[in-house]
């Protein structure tokens, strides 16, 4: 009964860390659909507003390993608390930002809170059940994670249209209350193994499939938000209102769960093919809303790549999980970083493009960076007996 008890808290917990991803990286993604009006309040460019992506995927990317340095074996239990306490905090800042300065700084701390939170609680998951079940509790964590990536964008937009974008971030903070109490609740004990060092992010960065890994999530996520960071500003440009945007990401978040659904019973067996499937359908996407001018070809556009992303970020964690064997809170510290670099870069660079060019170019750049992704899978050769296998597989 006592070991019944255990695991029933052990999952509790789990929960308490699936919400907690959720509610951070919808923090964090909620920007993307309302920069539009972020933009005119504050009287800024769009490419400007992107900054409120760039900053803290710049910051959550230090984050994610420094914070696992620097609390060395300490319990990860009030670790995690505090971090969701800060969530709350940035989210709430945010809401009542009167400047584009407050703004930032608001979003710097977002950045620090999921940065650390992710990084940690993927490594925490599986120890707060059997070892059976640990990899159910990871993927459930995961689930968080992906579901905000999906969900995040129109939640914010439904809001914002109901109400305003200041109301869309005080939704936010309300979700990141539910994490928190939850934690304090049921989150147990977590004593960390070892004290993450520099030289165990080096071993793992050491590895050929490890820094194969670290290329295709820089190129792949960089991608994804140096063009879905300006999806609805394309798509408002064209003419489609409010309502049909909202509509329109939702559709997204649809397609995403329906492919993360369908990819998660190949993922394990068929790995490269399910990767490379989901690459070509974000290529096909991008470049139909690069030269579409038509609204209901934008909106297809959309929902295919809908489909492709909700199958990316679980393919890319898997591939990343098998590149670091036995060093499992490198691997989740370098996969955190390598994603923050990623959207901060992308997000950086979108932006850039978006202000000196146009938004079309920007797409078809994202699909140029796709292409190469496909090059990267097929030709480089990690040479890892892993590897060898799933490849004749493929």
């Amino acid at each position: 009964m006592e070991n019944i008890r255990l695991e029933k808290r052990g999952w509790a917990g789990v929960a308490s860390l699936a919400l907690g991803s959720f509610a951070s990286v919808t923090t964090e993604f909620l920007p993307v659909g309302l920069l539009p009006d972020v933009a005119g309040d504050y009287g800024i460019t769009t490419g400007e507003a992107g900054m409120m992506m760039t900053l803290p995927g710049l910051l959550a990317a230090v984050a994610a390993p420094g914070v696992m340095m620097a609390a060395g074996k300490a319990d990860r239990r009030w670790l995690l608390i505090g971090l969701s306490f800060l969530l709350l905090i940035s989210a709430s800042m945010s809401a009542w930002a009167p400047d584009w300065h407050i703004m930032l700084l608001s979003r710097g701390l977002t950045g620090i809170s999921l940065g650390a939170f992710w990084a940690i609680g993927l490594a925490v998951a599986g120890r707060l059940v059997s070892q059976e079940s640990a990899g159910k509790a990871i993927a459930a964590v995961f689930g968080g994670v992906t579901a905000a990536m999906i969900l995040g964008v129109p939640f914010g937009t439904f809001v914002a249209g109901l109400f305003d974008w200041r109301t869309a971030f005080v939704a936010a903070a309300l979700i990141a209350v539910v994490p928190l109490v939850l934690q304090l609740l049921f989150l147990s004990s977590v004593l960390a193994e070892d004290k993450l060092r520099p030289a165990s992010l080096m071993n793992f960065i050491r590895r050929i499939e490890a820094r194969k890994s670290i290329l295709l999530i820089l190129l792949i996520f960089g991608t994804h938000f140096g063009t879905y960071t300006f999806l609805t500003p394309l798509l408002s440009d064209a003419g489609i209102g409010q309502a049909a945007i909202t509509l329109s990401l939702l559709g997204f978040g649809v397609t995403g769960f329906i492919s993360n659904f369908v990819a998660s019973a190949f993922v394990s067996e068929y790995l490269k093919s399910t990767l490379a499937s989901a690459l070509l359908v974000m290529m096909m996407s991008l470049l139909l809303m690069a030269a579409a001018h038509n609204a209901m070809w934008l909106i297809a556009g959309v929902l295919l790549w809908g489909g492709a992303w909700g199958a990316l970020p679980l393919c890319l964690n898997i591939n990343n999980r098998m590149a670091s064997g036995e060093l499992i809170e490198a691997g989740s510290a370098m996969f955190t970083f390598t994603v923050q670099v990623a959207i901060a870069s992308g997000s950086a660079a979108g932006g850039v493009i978006v202000d000196n060019l146009s938004i079309q170019k920007d797409f078809f750049s994202g699909t140029a960076f796709i292409v190469f992704s496909l090059i990267i899978l097929y030709g480089w050769k990690a040479g890892t007996k892993a590897e060898y296998a799933l490849n004749r597989r493929n």
